[in-house]
C-alpha cells in the first residue's frame, strides 16, 4: 500500500506570487505539530514556487520527527502546471478568482471547461505514472498548490473538491494498483 498526503500551501502575505506570511508559517509549525508527527513519511515533494518548500519547512520543524530526506520537486508539478496550457489558466481564471476572492477550483471549471479538463487529464496520467513508480509502502508528503491539487483529484477520479484553503489536505491511497482518494483529515 502507498499512501499520498497532499497539502496546499499555507497562508501567504497576499494574491499572487507571494511568500508566506509570518501567521502562514505558525499555521503550518501547528499542522506539522498536531498532524503530521509520528506519520514516518518516506519521501517529501513540493512544487517549484518557493512558498511550498517554506511551508513543508514549517511542517518539518513542527513535527520535529520528520527524517533528514531533501524534498524533492512533485513530478506532475513540473510535467503539468508549469505548462503553457496551465500558465494560461492559472494567470487567468484562478488569478481572478483568488482576486474576488471565490473558489478557484469551481471558477476555472466554469471560466476554463475544456482548458480545466485538459489540465485534469494531465495530471492525473502524470500522478498514475509517479505513483507506481513509488516503492511499496512508501508514505508520501506533498506540498502544492490550489486549483492544482483539486484538479488533479477531478482527472483522478471524477469528484470536484472544494478548493483547498492553507494547509488544507486530501489523501490518495493506492493499494494493489487501485487508487482512492480520502477528504476526512
Amino acid at each position: 500500500m502507498k499512501t499520498i498526503l497532499l497539502f496546499r500551501h499555507s497562508i501567504k502575505e497576499g494574491t499572487g506570487n507571494r511568500a508566506l506570511s509570518s501567521e502562514g508559517i505558525d499555521l503550518a509549525r501547528k499542522i506539522g505539530e498536531d498532524r503530521l508527527r509520528g506519520m514516518k513519511f518516506t519521501d517529501f515533494y513540493v512544487s517549484t514556487l518557493e512558498r511550498t518548500g517554506a511551508t513543508m519547512d514549517a511542517f518539518e520543524l513542527g513535527a520535529g520527527d520528520f527524517p533528514k530526506i531533501d524534498h524533492k520537486v512533485f513530478p506532475p508539478h513540473i510535467e503539468v502546471s508549469e505548462s503553457p496550457d496551465a500558465m494560461t489558466l492559472w494567470s487567468g481564471a484562478c488569478q481572478t478568482a483568488e482576486e474576488a476572492g471565490v473558489d478557484m477550483m469551481q471558477a476555472v471549471l466554469e471560466l476554463e471547461p475544456d482548458l480545466s479538463n485538459k489540465i485534469s487529464s494531465l495530471a492525473a496520467k502524470s500522478f498514475t505514472r509517479w505513483v507506481a513508480d513509488l516503492p511499496e509502502d512508501s508514505n508520501v508528503l506533498v506540498v502544492g498548490h490550489s486549483p492544482f491539487l483539486e484538479l488533479m483529484a477531478f482527472g483522478l477520479f471524477a469528484e470536484q473538491l472544494p478548493q483547498l484553503q492553507p494547509c488544507d489536505s486530501y489523501s490518495i491511497i493506492e493499494d494493489d494498483k487501485e487508487l482512492r482518494l480520502n477528504t476526512e483529515k
